[in-house]
């Protein structure tokens, strides 16, 4: 057998001819992946999310700047009224200190006339009374503090204190707000079937909502109330 018969052998005996491949068995689909640890295997949704009942969801909760204000409204911790605070401080220099006085005086004096002149119609002594009242008023201006008021630093502070107490009650609010949120829009998306799962995320949303509530001095459930009266909320349970 010569070179070129053994050239022509091994084209012929390509392995990459699909007709010399052997009948293998087919693949089978790989199953579905494992719900990762943590979740419940009923917390996954069972057919897409309606966008209808999404958005119904979302039109009937309350605006989140509204609740804010009235959270910091009931902290007493608005900015207009830190502002305040340091611009009265401020202008309270230009105040003067007013001091008011009233002084009453009663007197009598007596007196006797010995001159050698004759006696007259007219006695010899002489009786005085004494009644006066005198007012006085004073106005005292402190031409340091229209430059520099040593008051200012204890407003700056307090509004400090009134920026933190903001802070964390906005904090507070905005946590709470969207944790219940997510809750809703899970109610919505996933399998109703689980009555266990259902319960407890309907008490977690009893629970957000009151806390929200207390936060907000009422609001929530003024406004929630509001936005339901003008688009009715569906039932969080699909």
């Amino acid at each position: 057998m010569t070179i070129s018969h053994i050239a022509v052998l091994l084209v012929c005996l390509d392995p990459s001819d699909p007709r010399l491949a052997p009948n293998l068995p087919a693949t089978p689909p790989l199953p579905p992946p494992p719900p990762r640890s943590g979740e419940p295997a009923h917390a996954r949704p069972r057919h897409p999310p309606d966008p209808a009942a999404l958005q119904r969801v979302l039109n009937a909760e309350p605006p989140l700047d509204v609740l804010r204000a009235a959270a910091t409204a009931l902290a007493l911790a608005e900015p207009d009224r830190a502002r305040s605070l340091v611009q009265r401080a401020r202008l309270a220099a230009w105040l003067p200190e007013v001091r008011f006085r009233v002084d009453r005086r009663f007197g009598r004096s007596e007196s006797l006339d010995v001159s050698p002149a004759t006696l007259s119609d007219t006695p010899p002594v002489s009786l005085d009374t004494i009644d006066e009242v005198r007012y006085e008023a004073r106005a005292t201006w402190d031409l340091s503090r229209l430059i520099f008021n040593p008051d200012e630093l204890a407003a700056h502070a307090e509004a400090l204190r009134m920026a933190d107490v903001r802070r964390e009650v906005e904090s507070a609010v905005i946590r709470l707000y969207f944790e219940r949120r997510r809750l809703k829009i899970e109610a919505v998306t996933t399998d109703g079937n689980d009555v266990g799962s259902n319960l407890r995320r309907e008490a977690r949303i009893e629970e957000l909502e009151a806390e929200l509530d207390a936060l907000t001095g009422g609001a929530f459930l003024r406004t929630t109330a509001a936005a339901r009266g003008a688009l009715p909320s569906p039932s969080p349970w699909p």
